[in-house]
């Protein structure tokens, strides 16, 4: 009988602890600082934010050199060849393109991410008073026409992944992925490679998050295997 109260004392008093840790624990996720959970859900929301805008991307209408729904391009009005970022073209655009005249449409779009600022598009419209550059691309008659709209502060950088290195044998059967802070170079030096994805860095105070977004690049039949016939 005392090995019993003795042993029925013990598992009380584990249970009692098990259960002041659950509270202790459940009290602390309660109490935890809303901040964070808006981070994370802002974090979240801008990675599907990008997502689902980077899917309505097509080949524009204009600035014809483009052969892919996601490209790199030079900066309108950049006198650096180094200066190329992202380019997309939109046909529609979410509600977060505006201009003077309202919602903007058919939209050539950089992706952005200075280091002060965050993450950000740099767009102009079709519809606006536009002229030729002299590599023959498209873009306004003055720079202050650009349109610049902020999605993230939080977004300190990028990396672009590039599925094989640049120095790796394209034909070997499995290649390693490579990831850099700014754009690849291609081989002849003259144009930079698009990275098959992209990651995007997120910094609050101590808290650090990364999203990785896929990029649009290519129209695949059902299998996913292979780009449709054009």
């Amino acid at each position: 009988m005392v090995e019993v109260l003795l042993a029925m004392a013990l598992g009380g008093l584990v249970l009692a602890a098990a259960s002041a840790l659950l509270v202790t624990l459940a009290q602390a996720w309660a109490n935890r600082p809303a901040t964070r959970d808006a981070f994370d859900a802002h974090v979240n929301g801008v990675a599907h934010f990008l997502t689902a805008v980077l899917e309505e991307a097509s080949l524009p209408n204009l600035n014809k050199q483009s052969v892919s729904k996601v490209d790199t391009q030079k900066l309108p009005f950049s006198s650096s060849v180094e200066d190329e970022e992202l380019f997309f073209y939109l046909r529609e655009t979410p509600p977060l393109f505006v201009w003077p005249h309202g919602p903007a449409t058919r939209t050539h779009v950089y992706l952005l991410c200075e280091e002060n600022e965050g993450l950000s598009f740099l767009w102009f419209s079709e519809l606006q008073e536009l002229e030729k550059n002299d590599e023959g691309l498209m873009e306004p008659e003055d720079e202050d026409e650009l349109k610049k709209t902020l999605i993230s502060r939080f977004c300190k950088s990028i990396t672009y992944w590039y599925y094989g290195e640049a120095d790796q044998d394209p034909t070997q059967e499995i290649l390693d992925w490579d990831d850099e802070d700014e754009l690849r170079e291609s081989e002849g030096g003259n144009d930079y490679d698009l990275p098959d994805f992209i990651e995007l860095h997120f910094t609050w105070e101590d808290e650090g998050l990364d999203r990785s977004v896929l990029l649009a690049v290519k129209d695949l039949d059902p299998s996913g295997l292979e780009e449709e016939p054009k």
